[in-house]
């Protein structure tokens, strides 16, 4: 599987600003249920309108009750492609990115100017996130 932002760390980036446009190869979850992650496919789960709102429609043997959700319901969780574009495109093209990998995890460090901030996780699209987090609050260390 891919690997995704943590769910905590959806909600916080969400609880920061950022909005998603669903697409296909997105995955996402409930807000209120973030143990069960779907995909945005064809055949599995559909983008559609709903009297003039985005929605996700469920097809197939899904195991889930409902037919479908809004969009504004559902918790987007971006992989690491995702979560890194979110992270240079807020901060702009003169930005420096670093990324130490180890057995232990991945440390993200970024430099805009006298704006600096690392941030260490298991996997490098938490580490991304959590950088993502402080510059949309413009926090430094």
């Amino acid at each position: 599987m891919v690997a995704l932002i943590d769910s905590t760390l959806a909600r916080a980036v969400f609880d920061a600003g950022i909005r998603w446009k669903p697409a296909n190869g997105d995955w996402f979850c409930l807000f209120d249920d973030p143990s069960d992650v779907w995909l945005i496919a064809p055949g599995a789960v559909e983008l559609a309108l709903l009297e003039g709102a985005p929605a996700l429609l469920f097809h197939g043997a899904s195991e889930w009750a409902l037919d479908s959700v809004l969009a504004h319901e559902a918790l987007w969780l971006p992989n690491e492609t995702q979560v890194r574009d979110l992270l240079m495109n807020t901060l702009g093209p003169h930005a420096v990115l670093q990324i130490e990998v180890w057995a232990q995890g991945t440390r993200c460090r970024v430099q805009v100017g006298d704006w600096r901030y690392e941030a260490s996780s298991t996997h490098a699209v938490d580490a991304y996130a959590l950088v993502l987090l402080a510059a949309l609050q413009n926090i430094r260390t």
